[in-house]
């Protein structure tokens, strides 16, 4: 699941490309600082977070919804010499760390709406899963398509599963993306399969790219990111929607 990206990586790709440009001389002091605050994470950029907000993945849409980079970035420049560093240090670095902090507190419910993910979080209202999503009782390991992996289901299919006579095999599909127990992406390249919410297991398959990384598939769809970790579980994205024979 490329874990040799580091949380640095992360972070750098970030702040660089997904918000705004953080001066080199704040590189430093931010990446010590989240060193100290996450000493064991690393989260996947294995995605690339673009510019725009269709091209930014999972993890770089929750990290945006929770602070208001067009702020910050206007007060910077209004700022010049000590002040421009004061608030760099004082300001800016202290937002982005507490970025980190506001996504883990997110339960899944949460996170997948703040990420946009607008056909799932329809599915989840329309399969009245949205409350297993939102508690904390016990911890869930959840799979999620993205808009992508939605679209590539044949035409008319999404708008077919969402009408009220097909709750039930709609919620079928959604507890299939889901595990009733935290897996983070080092147990879950050591396993063969896995048994979901729904009762039937998916099966998992690891095998390296051209890279020397780790490429996990669950079922025919691929990972894509990892171990966004959060208040009541953990999210692996992946590129296609997950269906029970």
């Amino acid at each position: 699941m490329n874990r040799g990206k580091s949380l640095f990586c992360a972070v750098l790709v970030v702040v660089c490309t997904l918000v705004f440009t953080v001066p080199a001389s704040a590189h430093s002091v931010f990446k010590k600082q989240l060193a100290a605050k996450y000493p064991d994470r690393s989260i996947s950029c294995n995605t690339c977070h673009g510019k725009s907000k269709k091209d930014r993945n999972v993890y770089g849409r929750l990290l945006k919804s929770q602070f208001d980079s067009k702020s910050l970035t206007a007060d910077f420049k209004s700022k010049k010499g000590a002040d421009k560093k004061a608030f760099e240090n004082e300001v800016m670095i202290p937002e982005f760390l507490s970025a980190f902090d506001k996504v883990q507190a997110l339960t899944l419910a949460e996170a997948i709406e703040a990420a946009e993910l607008k056909t799932l979080l329809a599915a989840a209202k329309a399969a009245e899963l949205v409350a297993p999503l939102s508690q904390t009782e016990q911890e869930l390991t959840l799979f999620v398509p993205t808009e992508a992996a939605f679209a590539k289901l044949p035409e008319g299919t999404v708008k077919d599963l969402l009408k009220p006579e097909n709750k039930e095999k709609l919620a079928g599909i959604l507890m299939y993306h889901a595990v009733p127990q935290k897996v983070s992406s080092a147990d879950v390249v050591k396993l063969k399969s896995a048994e979901t919410a729904g009762g039937k297991s998916v099966k998992i398959s690891v095998s390296k790219n051209s890279k020397d990384e780790d490429e996990v598939k669950i079922n025919d769809a691929m990972v894509t990111e990892t171990d966004i970790m959060l208040k009541n579980g953990v999210i692996h994205v992946i590129d296609s929607v997950l269906l029970p024979n």
